[in-house]
């Protein structure tokens, strides 16, 4: 099992580029073993008015989005899915009062991370952990990390 970001570019960074850089760290990844299952956290919601976004980061997401799909259909994975924000997030954090903002999501995540014996150092590795999470608990396979949780904690920033 494998989890974690990778820096794909920057701003300077063409989306072929990107996109190239994607398939590198996925071919780097089924060097090191047959890959079964990618989750990925999908496209966020795009409506106009809903998130600060913009078209080249719609682009970017919607093309990561589709190269995973792709990657993962020459390859033969069995299962590719992309996973709702608001879906892993409610698993791995708990309930989340509407309106609750990205800085409190993300301070959330690393909290939990921490719970759970994980030390993330930014919050987009312990976004993933969370995804990951979240994608063992779909597949039934059991996690060391949950092994001896009988209730779970909850995070300072909801209370």
């Amino acid at each position: 099992m494998a989890s974690g970001t990778w820096e794909l570019g920057s701003e300077l960074t063409s989306r072929g580029k990107v996109f190239a850089r994607v398939h590198e760290n996925m071919m780097a990844l089924h060097r090191l073993g047959a890959i079964e299952a990618v989750f990925y956290e999908d496209v966020v919601n795009v409506i106009p008015g809903t998130v600060p976004t913009n078209k080249e980061s719609v682009l970017l997401a919607a093309g990561i989005a589709a190269h995973i799909e792709s990657f993962g259909e020459a390859l033969g994975f069995r299962i590719v899915r992309g996973v709702n924000q608001t879906t892993w997030r409610r698993h791995f954090l708990g309930r989340m009062p509407r309106g609750t903002r990205s800085t409190d999501l993300k301070a959330m995540a690393m909290e939990r991370c921490r719970q759970l014996g994980f030390r993330p150092l930014k919050h987009d590795q312990a976004e993933a952990i969370g995804v990951v999470d979240y994608a063992c608990d779909v597949l039934n396979l059991p996690t060391p990390w949950r092994a001896d949780e009988v209730l779970r904690p909850p995070l300072s920033l909801t209370r």
